[in-house]
């Protein structure tokens, strides 16, 4: 019997023009109907999925959200108000390992530091820190290592493949978590990396734990890199349709493409019964 269901957000929840479509909304109303939790597992930070939060009912039903990979577990309160309950950063020397290595492999960096009006580039043009600077809203300051101060809940790299590939060694070498984030063309590689142990399978274990629910009692919702541990553990796994073939191997069901409500195909079938 299914006890929770955790969903990822981009590429799972959201359809078309990046909005939860009206049957995935009906769908998860009609899951917390029958006594089911909600929650939200995402590498979005808090204030970007507020909106989505709200809109599915989770502020309004005092659920969890999983945010940054797992960097951050937060739940809203009485007062519809967000309240944190556990954090885990990076710590500034591990900032400067990361960036110090970035400079060497010559690739860009975009992190999500503690203070959330701020993140450290290591050049700060160019496509990617432009569409990293408009989604999250964060002024870029040009990494020294002498003037950094700030944690970091996770750090995006980004660069020519090859770059990326030869820095990751050195990334593992610190046991640092590691995931394909995107891939912009054949040359260029997109990867997030957080600390050590923080992942959204860490989180919802976490959250799972908070409301006593067993791991065959959770449904997971997901299609991309960081979603594959969660997907493995949970009772029943979900990859979406536009996930790729290795998360679909993870999975133990598959379902519809995110922009078809792939997320309410698949809860009206195994908790609904339609």
């Amino acid at each position: 019997m299914i006890k929770l269901i955790a969903l990822d957000i981009d590429g799972t929840l959201l359809g078309s023009r990046k909005k939860v479509t009206k049957q995935n909304i009906q769908a998860i109303k009609a899951a917390r109907e029958q006594d089911i939790k909600i929650c939200i597992a995402t590498g979005r930070s808090a204030s970007r999925v507020e909106p989505i939060a709200r809109e599915i009912g989770i502020i309004d039903n005092n659920e969890y959200i999983i945010c940054l990979n797992g960097g951050g577990i937060y739940q809203y309160d009485k007062d519809k108000k967000l309240q944190k309950i556990k954090e885990t950063l990076f710590s500034i020397d591990d900032v400067k390992y990361i960036y110090d290595n970035a400079v060497e492999n010559k690739i860009n960096c975009f992190s999500y530091n503690e203070d959330p009006k701020s993140t450290y580039v290591i050049k700060n043009r160019g496509a990617f820190i432009w569409f990293m600077k408009k989604i999250s809203g964060r002024k870029a300051f040009v990494y020294d290592n002498q003037k950094t101060d700030q944690k970091a809940y996770k750090v995006i790299a980004y660069g020519k493949k090859k770059n990326i590939l030869a820095a990751k060694p050195k990334f593992a070498a610190k046991n640092y978590e590691m995931f394909s984030w995107s891939y912009v063309s054949n040359k260029t590689m997109n990867i997030e990396i957080s600390p050590v142990g923080v992942d959204k399978l860490y989180a919802l274990q976490e959250v799972s734990k908070i409301y006593n629910i067993k791991q065959e009692e959770v449904m997971y919702f997901g299609d991309g890199d960081n979603d594959k541990r969660a997907i493995e553990w949970a009772g029943v796994g979900v990859a979406m349709k536009n996930a790729a073939s290795h998360i679909k191997e993870a999975a133990s069901h598959t379902t519809g493409h995110h922009k078809k409500s792939g997320v309410a195909q698949k809860i009206n079938e195994i908790i609904l019964n339609k």
